[in-house]
C-alpha cells in the first residue's frame, strides 16, 4: 500500500511539472512564444505563462517595434488586452511609425479594445508620426458609433494630419454621411483648408462625394478655390462628377454660366465635360435647353470673334 501511494504521488508530481509551462527567461524569445496566444486571445494561457515571469510587458518588438498589447489592440484580443492592462502595459505606446494601441484598435474597429484602452488613460490625443490620431482612423473608416464615443474625450476635434487634414476633410472624401453629421454636430470647422487651401468641400468634390458635398452645402460651407486657384467645380468637371456637380449648381446658380463657359477650356477632357452636362440635361426640361441656350451663344460668341 505504501509503495503504491509513493508511486502515486511521483506520478502526480511528474504530471505537474509536465504541466508546467514556463517563458524563456529572454523577453526577445518570451514574446514569440506569447505572440500567437495574444492573437488568439487565450488569456488563461497567457496568463498561467505570465504569473510567475518577469517577461516586462511593455517589450516592443520587431521592425515596427510595437508591443504585446499593441497586437491584442490590432486584433481585437480584448480578455488579454485587459490582462496585459493589469500587469501595466503602458496603453500610450508608440511603435516606430508613432501608433499607439488606440490608433490600431480605432482603424480596425475595436470597439471593446477601445472602451477598456480609454478606462486605463489612453490618450485620444495622440498623433503618430503622420499627424494622425485615433478620430482621423474612424472617419476614413467610416466608423460613426465609435466617433460618437471617442470625439467626447478629444480636446481638439480640428486635430490636423500632417497634410493639414481633419477628420472631416477624410471623412468627406470617402462620403460617410453620418461620420460627418457627428463631426459637424461635435464642433468640427466646415471651412477649414488644408496645407494646399483645400476645404472639406473640395476633398467631396474631388471625389465625387454627392451626399457629403450635399451635407456640406446645406450646413453653409463657403465655395472655396485651393492656393492654385483650383474650385469644387474644376474638381467636379475634371472627374465626369455630374451629380456632384449638380448639386454644387443648386446650391450656388452662379456656377452654371462658370460650367458652360468651361466648354472653351481646351485643356479639360472633353469626354468628361460631356458627361456632366449630359448628366445635367437629364434632369429636367428645362435644364436641357437652358444647356442649349448656353452652348449657343457660346458658340456665336467665339464665331463673331472669328469674323472680326
Amino acid at each position: 500500500m505504501e509503495r503504491a501511494m509513493e508511486q502515486l504521488n511521483r506520478l502526480t508530481r511528474s504530471l505537474r511539472r509536465a504541466r508546467t509551462v514556463e517563458l524563456p527567461e529572454d523577453n526577445e524569445t518570451a514574446v514569440y512564444t506569447l505572440m500567437p496566444m495574444v492573437m488568439a486571445d487565450q488569456h488563461r494561457s497567457v496568463q498561467e505563462l505570465l504569473l510567475n515571469s518577469k517577461f516586462d510587458v511593455n517589450y516592443a518588438f520587431g521592425r515596427v517595434k510595437r508591443s504585446l498589447l499593441h497586437i491584442a489592440a490590432n486584433c481585437g484580443s480584448v480578455e488579454c488586452l485587459v490582462l496585459l492592462l493589469k500587469r501595466g502595459a503602458n496603453p500610450n505606446y508608440q511603435d516606430i511609425s508613432g501608433c499607439t494601441p488606440l490608433h490600431l484598435a480605432a482603424r480596425n474597429g475595436q470597439k471593446k479594445c477601445m472602451s477598456k484602452l480609454l478606462e486605463y488613460n489612453a490618450d485620444v490625443n495622440i498623433c503618430n508620426n503622420e499627424g494622425l490620431t485615433a478620430i482621423h482612423w474612424l472617419a476614413v473608416n467610416g466608423r460613426t458609433e465609435l466617433l460618437h464615443d471617442l470625439v467626447q474625450h478629444v480636446s481638439n476635434v480640428d486635430v490636423e494630419d500632417a497634410m493639414g487634414q481633419t477628420a472631416l476633410h477624410v471623412a468627406c472624401q470617402n462620403g460617410h454621411k453620418t461620420t460627418v453629421l457627428c463631426l459637424l454636430d461635435s464642433g468640427a470647422d466646415i471651412n477649414r483648408p488644408n496645407v494646399s487651401g483645400a476645404t472639406p468641400l473640395y476633398f467631396a468634390c474631388s471625389h465625387g462625394q454627392r451626399d457629403t458635398a450635399q451635407i456640406l452645402l446645406v450646413r453653409g460651407a463657403k465655395y472655396l478655390p485651393d492656393k492654385n486657384g483650383v474650385t469644387p467645380l474644376d474638381l467636379c468637371v475634371q472627374g465626369g462628377y455630374g451629380e456632384t456637380c449638380d448639386i454644387l449648381i443648386q446650391h450656388h446658380p452662379r456656377l452654371f454660366q462658370t460650367l458652360i463657359q468651361m466648354t472653351q477650356n481646351e485643356e479639360l477632357r472633353e469626354n468628361m465635360l460631356r458627361q456632366v452636362l449630359e448628366h445635367l440635361s437629364q434632369q429636367n426640361e428645362s435644364q436641357y435647353h437652358k444647356i442649349l441656350t448656353g452652348l449657343a451663344e457660346v458658340a456665336t460668341t467665339n464665331g463673331h470673334k472669328l469674323l472680326r
